[in-house]
């Protein structure tokens, strides 16, 4: 097992890694906070698959002593929504949840965002655990607070931070992801390859398979979520630029899933193309030399699979969603890259260089071998 310690300036806690994590240190750390009752916010087939195993450690083996129960709303970003939320806060008053209870979020990034920021705001806060199930949720959107909702067209543009008390990445919870899910893992531990680490792309082009067929996904989760609790210490509330950073290819990729329709592409999906057209924007803007556009397609395209094809939204769709996405006042911001591990800010950037970025990597993608 890999412990991860995230020190921020509200607290510290750790992010435990490994086979058996629910089971060993979750069991332990439910029994010493002693909560009356524990609220698990999920997904109705993550917990059709996984809720009796988690309910048996979150009650603690002591009959009467935690009384668990949960909210479960349908997958999908489009349920990452105010009416969802108000559904939660109906729950938590219909159980009789208050500030010295427990919420515990259960599933990928959409139901930790979700329920973390349920916690931040129900009763003026209250404590919360992740226990996340995607690859995608391990190696980041676990970590570090950031918890929210979506708007019509503008993706997390309500939230807050809010710490969890722990983090509990038990891998065997990936033997079951979808094909699909595990790729979009992969290309947040692509995205930490490219702003800090050489090391993970290396392991990405050496992998002939997916995460749950690899033997050291433990050690590739913990060198994400090292780089993850750093950054998140040194910038908590994203006010000083390092956390910024962690936005790589986000401008482009938010805006991509509002233009194709909120459940239309997986996160990482969005990403994974967003940082393609980043990198050819920094090629454009002659911030970066001509084989970072290259690089990027050597390392993403083979992760999309024959879903790249699938991208194809229109370029004024991707620019509007990404003007109505803005949150620092009127300039679009965007994380280039100089070169390899070289990441900055970029608060001015020709348009014309944008929408070039966006239908190139756009008609790229519509060219890729289905096959990859």
């Amino acid at each position: 097992m890999a412990e991860i310690k995230v020190k921020t300036g509200t607290g510290e806690y750790t992010v435990h890694i490994g086979q058996g994590v629910v089971e060993g240190v979750l069991a332990e750390d439910v029994a010493r906070l002693r909560p009356r009752t524990i609220m698990l916010v999920s997904h109705p087939d993550i917990y059709e698959m996984y809720g009796g195993r988690l309910r048996d450690v979150l009650q603690g083996g002591e009959a009467g002593r935690v009384r668990p129960c949960h909210f479960l709303f349908p997958q999908g970003e489009e349920n990452k929504s105010l009416k969802t939320l108000e559904d939660g806060y109906n729950a938590l008053l219909a159980t009789g949840v208050n500030r010295e209870d427990l919420l515990v979020a259960f599933g990928g990034g959409v139901v930790g965002d979700l329920a973390g920021f349920m916690a931040a705001t129900y009763m003026r806060g209250m404590p919360f655990l992740q226990v996340p199930t995607t690859l995608m949720a391990m190696v980041d959107s676990s970590i570090g607070g950031k918890v929210g909702v979506d708007m019509p067209g503008a993706k997390n543009m309500v939230g807050a931070f809010h710490q969890p008390l722990g983090v509990y990445s038990d891998v065997s919870f990936l033997r079951t992801l979808p094909e699909r899910e595990l790729r979009s893992g992969l290309v947040e531990v692509a995205k930490y390859g490219f702003l800090y680490d050489q090391g993970l792309l290396k392991v990405l082009e050496g992998w002939k398979g997916l995460p749950g067929e690899q033997d050291d996904i433990t050690e590739v989760i913990a060198a994400c979520a090292g780089h993850k609790a750093r950054v998140v210490g040194a910038d908590e509330r994203d006010t000083r630029g390092e956390r910024a950073m962690l936005n790589y290819g986000h401008t482009f990729g938010h805006a991509l899933e509002a233009a194709c329709g909120y459940g239309t592409l997986r996160h990482g999906e969005a990403v994974a193309v967003g940082m393609l057209m980043a990198a050819r924007l920094a090629e454009l803007m002659g911030f970066s030399g001509e084989g970072l556009g290259a690089y990027h397609r050597r390392v993403l395209l083979p992760i999309l699979g024959g879903g790249a094809r699938d991208i194809a939204p229109e370029r004024e769709a991707v620019i509007s969603a990404m003007r109505a996405d803005k949150k620092k006042g009127e300039k679009l911001r965007f994380v280039l890259l100089e070169g390899l591990q070289a990441p900055f800010l970029a608060d001015a950037v020709d348009m014309g260089a944008v929408e070039a970025a966006v239908d190139e990597t756009l008609d790229t993608l519509r060219r890729a071998d289905p096959c990859l």
